[in-house]
């Protein structure tokens, strides 16, 4: 019987012991939502390094009662993610009441951008990218765009669209927001000279395949959300080609062994979070640690501004043979 109890009390303290480890265990949060693949990125750090951290994931495309219950479980954490600057508005409340800060890859908004101590991107913001874009199109002589948003991701959507109208002096600029390629089946493709696709990569290559069925023989431009795997598999030879945004330094991504920009910006959001813990900054002072600082990672090297958003080089490349190429 006393032999009963005393095993009784061991267990019970190992459960206490075990318990108070995993309290104690130092998380990453991944916010996901079924699209952008961070947590391999974040994993990838981690096991290279030997770094005994836990990446745990966090659905941010669950009801709000369900989301905001799984990050008040994570509070005064740091975070990577989310994918899209319309879910980084709409998780800013959340990251600031519990305290978590967030480093978005390629978040790009500076609707979103700038606006909270808790949030900041990998990447420069709209505004850079659509003076580049804006650029590139006037080296080209093109003088009636097409643009073409998605209606899904509003708040990239408006600040690229207002970057490019900021830049951009030409004949004709046309702007629409579409949730389906369907949506198109009456434009007039014939009449423009460039469109820039500001959609994800599997339906602006349903784009290009409908604009060229129907008489479009001008330049394709993908915005960075352009730029993922499903493009080319999407698109085919209707994007042989075209000029895509990538908010990273492409070479670099190459020459490091990626070819997944969302592996490769979790990659390097999970080496700035290790920097912040092992200095043992903590969320609330995140911002003012990280501004102003500069870093060399798989991405490129980058220096985070004022607005916590990413000052550094932006890569065009072109699609040549069913794959990327740097840009000629």
């Amino acid at each position: 019987m006393k032999f009963a109890a005393l095993l009784f009390v061991v267990a019970l303290a190992l459960i206490i012991v075990l318990s108070q480890v995993r309290l104690n265990k130092i998380v990453i949060v991944v916010l996901e939502d079924g699209e952008a693949n961070f947590f391999q990125g974040v994993e990838a750090f981690l096991k290279e390094h030997r770094l005994r951290y836990e990446a745990v994931r966090v659905r941010i495309d669950a009801e709000k009662p369900k989301l905001e219950a799984s990050l008040k479980k994570y509070q005064n954490s740091y975070a990577v993610g989310p994918r899209i600057s319309s879910q980084a508005r709409d998780l800013l409340p959340f990251l600031e009441k519990y305290k978590i800060f967030a480093i978005a890859p390629q978040v790009t908004s500076y609707l979103v951008v700038g606006k909270s101590s808790y949030l900041m991107s990998l990447s420069v913001t709209d505004e850079e990218q659509g003076k580049q874009i804006a650029e590139l199109l006037k080296r080209f002589g093109h003088d009636r765009v097409l643009l073409v948003c998605d209606k899904f991701n509003p708040v990239y959507s408006q600040s690229l669209e207002e970057s490019l109208r900021k830049f951009l002096s030409v004949e004709t600029f046309k702007s629409v927001h579409i949730s389906s390629v369907d949506e198109l089946v009456d434009e007039d493709f014939a009449h423009y000279d460039v469109m820039v696709l500001a959609v994800d990569g599997r339906l602006a290559g349903m784009i290009a395949q409908l604009a060229k069925t129907r008489g479009f023989s001008g330049t394709l431009v993908g915005s960075d959300y352009a730029f993922d795997r499903d493009l080319i598999p999407s698109g085919k030879d209707a994007v042989e080609g075209m000029l895509v945004c990538c908010l990273f330094n492409y070479p670099i991504l190459i020459e490091k062994g990626f070819d997944d920009i969302d592996v490769a910006g979790a990659y390097d959001a999970t080496m700035l979070i290790v920097e912040l813990l092992q200095n043992k900054i903590s969320p609330q002072n995140a911002a003012e640690y990280l501004r102003g600082r500069k870093f060399v990672g798989v991405t490129g090297e980058f220096v985070i501004g004022s607005d916590l958003s990413s000052k550094r080089e932006l890569t065009f490349v072109e699609v040549r043979n069913g794959s990327f190429e740097i840009e000629r």
